[in-house]
Formats: C-alpha cells, structure tokens, sequence
C-alpha cells in the first residue's frame, strides 16, 4: 500500500492512481466534486469547476475529455478536482509519471503561486527526485 493511500481523509489528492471519468469533459470531472459531495445544483457545480480552472489558468481545457488532453492538461484537471475540496492539504504523488510532458517541478510551482491558492501543497516523489525540487 502507498502512503498516499494511507493519507486521512482531510487530504486532496493529485495521483495517476485517481483517473479522470473518460467519458466526462475535464469541467464535468471537476463539477461532480460539489455535486456529489457538497450536495449543489447541477448549474452551481459547473461554475464553481470552471471558476476553479480559470483561477487556474487553464479555462480552455473545459470542454476536453481525457483522451483528447496533454498529460499536463490531465493533471490541471485532477488538480483543479483536488483544490475543488477545500481541504488545508493537498498531495501530489509522484508528479513525474503524470506530467511527462512539462518541466514539472516549475509547472507545479507555477500553479502553486497562483492567487487565491492555500493550505499546505505537498509533494510525494521517489527520493532520487528530491533534488529537482530544491530549485
């Protein structure tokens, strides 16, 4: 079992074991977390997820589904799914194998300094990719 598995239920996750529903535009994954969770209406859900990939820069991923996304446009939407919950901590687990197509340490560091952005972000990696976080 990973650690990220064995993380309270207080913590959002960012991981590629967590896949986006295939089926689903990127706004409609984000929008089912306060559907679902946070019993809101269909309209309200649908613009707190876009509000969320627009704080995020990235507005015109909405209407994307999975397959037809970059790594870094998938992993803007599992992270704008995990930021939805509102939760003080958030994991990203193991950044390489999801963003293999971006330098990814500057592209989280770079969706971290985002306005608006709080709570602790954190990083789990293998320890021979520590050093590129020390930047």
């Amino acid at each position: 079992m990973s650690a990220v598995a064995e993380l309270p239920d207080d913590v959002a996750r960012v991981s590629l074991d967590l896949p986006l529903r295939a089926n689903l535009s990127a706004l409609d994954n984000i929008a089912l977390i306060p559907l679902y969770q946070r019993h809101y209406g269909a309209a309200d859900s649908a613009r707190l997820a876009h509000a969320m990939l627009e704080q995020l820069g990235h507005a015109d991923i909405a209407l994307l589904r999975d397959s037809d996304m970059t790594p870094a446009q998938r992993f803007i939407a599992k992270l704008a799914r995990a930021l939805i919950l509102k939760r003080p901590r958030l994991v990203i687990d193991r950044p390489g194998a999801m963003l293999y197509d971006v330098p990814y340490p500057a592209f989280i560091r770079q969706l971290a300094a985002q306005a608006e952005m709080t709570g602790s972000w954190e990083i789990f990696d293998f320890r021979w990719n520590q050093a590129l976080y020390q930047e």
